[in-house]
């Protein structure tokens, strides 16, 4: 009989045994790993360092007289942002935690911190998630006040809280904005003055800033700066939003759009044709009944109260059924009854430069 060699291993086998789990390997090179990036990158907030600092101790008696208390981890976090807001005077910071570990409670709580110095928040919300805000900062911040700015009329209502409050307040105050409002797109359009100049013993007529009433410029063949014509201007700024050159004042303004603009009637119609289940007979039904203005309020500020909507008798409109559909619909639907041709956004970034 021949020997019996013991087999020798393939290369695939080996390769194998050089495979090692994840779990193992960070089991054994995990905290060296961890060490390495601490030294790269130091964390901003250490919760073994930072518990001890009175600045902490002053935010977490803040915190721990709030209606509603966070749990550790969301303390932690909390703690995080504000020191990277505050401390570290960063322009943002970024709660990222997956759904269900309370984002919405850990954003108001950051918001309840900064109160000191920052005591006016704007939230910008998913249009459905608007009242949930509402209920969450109600229950968690004392005495805070809450608007909800999901309507049509956003802008009329800033401008309104904006005279009515002033630039002070002593309480916490929230503004909630649907998400659909702030991203809207709005019409432009060049903005100057003309102005008589002296110049050679004649006289001409120039662009100027609205602002410090400089020419508006523009350099030649030469590389001289050279004013321009409102004519010349009107062709420059047509194509992109400028700034004067000077007093770094905007040259355009805001403007509506020169489409017709639709009774409330037709709005609130095609909005709820736009609805499943919901046909041009059944919408015109509705309409008959409960009216363009309690409609669009819903379909515009609530829309699920709308699913809820119940007649004279006091029995629901709408089926479980139709409201299954209308409900999954909405998850990633967005209204918006009397669009206006105004962004939202530029508004307040306007309102806090001249502020500040």
């Amino acid at each position: 009989m021949g020997a019996i060699h013991p087999q020798l291993d393939t290369p695939e086998q080996n390769a194998d045994e050089l495979h090692m789990s994840l779990a193992i390997f960070i089991d054994q090179f995990g905290e060296g790993l961890l060490e390495q990036v601490r030294r790269q990158n130091p964390p901003i907030y250490d919760p073994d360092l930072d518990t001890q600092t009175p600045v902490w101790r002053a935010r977490q008696h803040v915190l721990d007289n709030l209606t509603r208390q966070p749990f550790e981890a969301q303390a932690h976090a909390v703690h995080a942002v504000v020191k990277l807001l505050l401390d570290h005077n960063e322009p943002a910071a970024v709660l990222n935690a997956d759904m269900g570990t309370g984002k919405t409670m850990m954003a108001i709580c950051v918001a309840a911190l900064m109160q000191s110095t920052h005591p006016r928040t704007l939230i910008v919300s998913p249009p459905h998630l608007v009242y949930k805000w509402r209920r969450e900062i109600l229950a968690t911040v004392p005495g805070a006040k809450v608007w909800i700015l999901n309507g049509p009329d956003t802008l009329r209502k800033l401008l309104a809280l904006r005279n009515a409050l002033g630039l002070k307040t002593s309480k916490p105050e929230f503004f909630v904005l649907g998400r659909v409002r702030m991203r809207m797109g709005f019409h432009w359009k060049p903005a100057f003055l003309t102005r008589q100049v002296l110049q050679d013993g004649q006289r001409f007529r120039f662009a100027c800033c609205p602002d410090c009433m400089e020419p508006i410029e523009r350099e030649n063949a030469d590389g001289e700066m050279m004013p321009l014509s409102a004519e010349a201007a009107a062709l420059m700024l047509a194509d992109r939003r400028c700034k004067c050159s000077h007093c770094d004042s905007t040259l355009w303004t805001l403007i509506r759009a020169g489409k017709r603009i639709d009774s409330m009637h037709d709005l609130v119609l095609g909005a709820l044709k736009q609805m499943p289940t919901i046909g041009d007979k059944t919408a015109r039904k509705l309409l008959s009944i409960f009216g363009e203005d309690l409609l669009g309020g819903m379909l515009d500020d609530n829309v699920y109260e709308f699913l809820n909507l119940m007649d004279e008798s006091g029995e629901l409109v709408f089926s479980d059924r139709q409201a299954m559909r209308m409900e999954r619909s909405l998850a990633s639907f967005e209204f918006s009854i009397g669009e206006g041709g105004y962004q939202a956004t530029e508004f307040i970034k306007r309102v806090r430069r001249e502020v500040a």
